[in-house]
C-alpha cells in the first residue's frame, strides 16, 4: 500500500522532521517516491522510480525545499513500472496530487477530454484519476462538487478499491478516505498543531521529538495528514471514511461528507 503525506504550514517549512518515519514506510513501498512543493507561486515536483531509503536524494530534498504546502509519497506499483513517470505526487499546471489505492480507469479514459487525456505520461491508474478530478473540478467551477462528481461517477462504477488521494491547488490542502473494502487498511489521519510550547524534548517520542526540533515546523502553526500517525505523543485524528477534507490558508479544517456509507 502507497504512504501519503500532506501538509499545510502558515508559513513556508521543511520535512526534516518526516525523514525517519517516511523512510520507515519506504521498506514496504519500494517501487517509488516524490515531493511537491510551491516555489514562486507554481507547483515544484521531484521524484524517482526507486525506494526513498535507497535514494542519494531523498534526505537531501527533504531537508532543503521549503514550501507552506508540501505533498509526499511513497509508491507500492499495482499498475505501471517502477518509474519516474510513474511516482507521485503528479502536477498539471499548479494542481499537485497523490493516491494510496487502485481503480480501474477504463471506463474515465473514455470520458476524459482531450486536453487532460494526452496530459497523461505514465501508466498509473492514480494519474487518470487525478485527471479525471480536474476535469470535473473544471466543469463544475467548483473544488468541492468537482471532486463529488468523480467521485460519484466512481462510486457508480462500483470498479476500485482505494481512492484516499492528497492534492492542492496551492492555496488549499484537500485530503479524502473512502475505500470499497476493509475501511482500516485505508486509513488516514489529520494533526493539527500549534508551536511547540517549553516542554523539555526527553518527555516526547524520538518521532515527536524530532517534529518539534524541525528547524521551522516546531515554531509554526500547521496541518498535516498522513496514511499513519508520524508521531505518538500528539493527538492525530482518523479522517472519517466518506469524508474530504478541506485546509485554507488560515488553518481551519473544513469536514464536508462527499459519500455516505
Amino acid at each position: 500500500m502507497c504512504r501519503l503525506l500532506g501538509l499545510i504550514a502558515n508559513r513556508p517549512v521543511d520535512l526534516t522532521f518526516s525523514l525517519g518515519r517516511f523512510e520507515h514506510f519506504a521498506e514496504s513501498n519500494r517501487s517509488g517516491w516524490g515531493v511537491g512543493w510551491y516555489e514562486g507561486g507554481q507547483a515544484k515536483v521531484f521524484k524517482e522510480g526507486i525506494a526513498a531509503n535507497e535514494s542519494p536524494n531523498y534526505r537531501h530534498v527533504a531537508k532543503t525545499v521549503r514550501s507552506h504546502i508540501i505533498l509526499s509519497h511513497v509508491r507500492l506499483g499495482t499498475r505501471g513500472g517502477d518509474a519516474e513517470r510513474n511516482s507521485h505526487p503528479f502536477v498539471y499546471k499548479n494542481w499537485m496530487f497523490a493516491h494510496n489505492g487502485g481503480l480501474n480507469t477504463s471506463h474515465l479514459e473514455h470520458l476524459l477530454r482531450e486536453e487532460y487525456l494526452n496530459a497523461i505520461v505514465g501508466e498509473t491508474d492514480s494519474e487518470v484519476y487525478f485527471y479525471w478530478l480536474l476535469q470535473t473540478i473544471a466543469d463544475n467551477g467548483d473544488v468541492v462538487r468537482g471532486i463529488k462528481t468523480a467521485v460519484d461517477e466512481i462510486v457508480s462504477n462500483g470498479d476500485y478499491g482505494g481512492l484516499n488521494f492528497i492534492l492542492s491547488d496551492g492555496k488549499r490542502l484537500y485530503a479524502f478516505r473512502y475505500s470499497s473494502y476493509d475501511m482500516d487498511y485505508y486509513s488516514l489521519y489529520v494533526l493539527k498543531r500549534e508551536p511547540s510550547k517549553n516542554t523539555p524534548f526527553e518527555h516526547y517520542s524520538e518521532e515527536t521529538g524530532r517534529l518539534l526540533q524541525s528547524k521551522s515546523l516546531n515554531k509554526e502553526r500547521a496541518v498535516l495528514v498522513s496514511s499513519e500517525p508520524l508521531t505518538e505523543d500528539e493527538e492525530w485524528e482518523m479522517i472519517d471514511v466518506g469524508t474530504l477534507l478541506v485546509v485554507g490558508p488560515d488553518l481551519n479544517i473544513e469536514k464536508i461528507e462527499i459519500v455516505g456509507w
